[in-house]
């Protein structure tokens, strides 16, 4: 006999309820051997769900609070509140939600996900979602866990939803592409706010994060700078950062971990432990323009040069940065990490019209230690600093210093010196600003600064 055929969204749907069957069997013999109340409602939600998908239209949940086991949810699932609300509650060891084998969407619209605080293992999240084309989260809460929405290889977004109290991190992206998170609440978690990574991945990424406000976020698991930040992107590119609110982080607002193409750009920015914004570890063409930024252990960096390419090229434009204090400087790394300076560049960097007031160090360092290659310093406002500018002279037969321009720059108020050299952390030069000063260092332009 010849098969009938099949269209192949239609063979994924009916492959995808008969996986999500072959659980509800278990729910169903746990439901009469009990009586287990949570693997009935299991089965309810389940058969609901698979029968709406198959007729092609959303399930609406029922109001109030469901208490269930993992759902498992078939191709092209759209879950709906009820009018009055309704919660899915998890009642045993998560994940809450999930799937099996890839689907081209999932839907969920005002559903609120509470975790009830129930352990969940580190590979998974309340609702971990699997090489789903396009999931959509809108208008949701998720909460009482420890990762809300773990995403692996997906597409999609997730907007105007909440994320809150959670032991881990709110939104993990795994080797995800084409995500858009925008207009979120994220607040009081331990470890990130956003996470979007891959492992080195050569594909074109996307994703944009936009205005989100996220606030209260811890570094639980520690590891010096892998956890503890607002946004920390990974090893994948181009991706938008723009327009998002980011306060009180263990660590840093935004984090920018070997990204290629990375834009940050207005975001306003509050309260951080250390850095506020990083671009490090061979990242490629970093860019942050017209950010402010507030209360931090310093403010922008681009950092961890190595040789053109890695670690190198970053735009810094139109920043305002104030309120530096001192912080919490890891005792691995002391003074080589750059504490109490505005902005820090070291390899085909160029730091172009920002603000930096108030540090009790440097407003602007170009090149630090043996790292400074191509940085140009133009036309800064720099005010109340303890220095404003300061570039690297120490190099070796390994890596010579590059070229340095320092140009047309507006100095106010430097308590110590305004353009100073600098050995390591030790300054070895007058004041280059002043009048009749002379410029020893090779390679290094200094012209058209103004004293205010």
């Amino acid at each position: 006999m010849i098969a009938p055929h099949v269209p192949q969204s239609r063979r994924r749907l009916l492959a995808s309820v008969a996986k999500a069957a072959a659980l509800l069997l278990f729910y169903r013999e746990l439901a009469r051997a009990g009586p287990d109340a949570t693997a009935a409602a299991t089965v309810a939600l389940s058969e609901g769900i698979g029968a709406a998908a198959l007729a092609g239209r959303p399930f609406r949940l029922p109001p109030g609070v469901t208490t269930t086991y993992q759902l498992l949810l078939p191709e092209g699932a759209h879950l709906i509140a009820a009018r009055g609300g309704s919660t899915l509650r998890l009642g045993y060891r998560g994940p809450l939600v999930a799937n099996r084998g890839p689907l081209s969407s999932l839907t969920f619209e005002g559903v609120t996900f509470d975790g009830a605080h129930l352990p969940i293992d580190s590979a998974f999240g309340l609702l971990t979602l699997t090489d789903v084309a396009n999931v959509t989260i809108e208008d949701c809460i998720l909460r009482d866990t420890t990762t809300a929405l773990m995403q692996k290889r997906c597409g999609g977004t997730v907007r105007a939803s909440t994320f809150e109290d959670l032991s881990g991190t709110a939104i993990f992206d795994d080797h995800c592409a084409g995500v858009t998170i925008d207009g979120n609440r994220i607040r009081r978690c331990g470890d990130n706010g956003i996470h979007h990574w891959s492992t080195g991945s050569p594909r074109h990424d996307g994703s944009r994060i936009r205005h989100n406000v996220i606030t209260d976020i811890d570094c639980r698991s520690g590891l010096l700078g892998l956890y503890g930040n607002g946004i920390r992107i990974a090893e994948c590119g181009p991706v938008a950062i723009e327009d998002n609110v980011v306060e009180r982080c263990a660590y840093t607002a935004v984090r920018n971990t070997g990204g290629r193409e990375i834009l940050v750009k207005r975001n306003r920015c509050r309260g951080f432990g250390e850095k506020a914004m990083y671009a490090e570890f061979g990242f490629r063409d970093a860019t942050f323009i017209d950010n402010v930024i507030e209360d931090c252990g310093a403010g922008i960096s681009a950092t961890n040069y190595v040789g053109p390419g890695n670690g190198a090229g970053a735009l810094i434009a139109g920043n305002v940065v104030t309120g530096i204090r001192p912080s919490h400087p890891d005792p691995e790394f002391g003074p080589r990490m750059n504490w109490l300076c505005g902005v820090e560049g070291e390899g085909d960097v160029r730091i172009l019209g920002n603000t930096v007031a108030g540090s009790p160090w440097f407003g602007v360092l170009a090149g630090f230690f043996d790292a400074r290659n191509n940085v140009s310093v133009e036309a800064n406002r720099l005010i109340d600093n303890e220095y404003a500018i300061g570039f690297a002279v120490q190099e070796s037969p390994e890596r010579p210093s590059g070229p340095c321009s320092i140009v047309e720059n507006e100095m106010r108020g430097s308590k110590k010196a305004n353009i100073v050299a600098m050995f390591q952390t030790d300054v070895v030069s007058g004041d280059l600003a002043l009048p009749g000063a002379k410029n020893i260092y090779n390679r290094v332009e200094i012209r058209g600064n103004r004293i205010a």
